[in-house]
């Protein structure tokens, strides 16, 4: 009896190393899964960044632009003042 209760113990030891290795692998698993996920992430987060300062690069392109054509049409109203007070007889 003696000997089987030593193999009974010795089989459960097996059992918990086999159990606690299969949770090491489980637990390894989920990290990986973790770290890809944040890789992702930190993948988007800089796309994001790029997408973001492409689109400060274009708007200030289009200011650019759009202030360009304030000052051509400011200078065509001052030209239409200029003509229309040269046509008017002064009273």
């Amino acid at each position: 009896m003696n000997k089987n209760q030593k193999n009974l113990g010795q089989d459960n030891q097996n059992q918990l190393e086999i159990q606690a290795a299969e949770l090491a692998v489980v637990g390894a698993a989920i990290t990986t899964l973790g770290d890809t996920i944040s890789t992702i992430s930190a993948i988007l987060a800089l796309e994001a960044e790029r997408q973001e300062i492409n689109n400060d690069k274009k708007d200030k392109e289009d200011n650019k632009n759009m202030q360009k054509q304030i000052d051509y049409l400011t200078s065509e109203l001052e030209k239409l003042k200029d003509q229309v007070n040269k046509q008017k007889p002064y009273r």
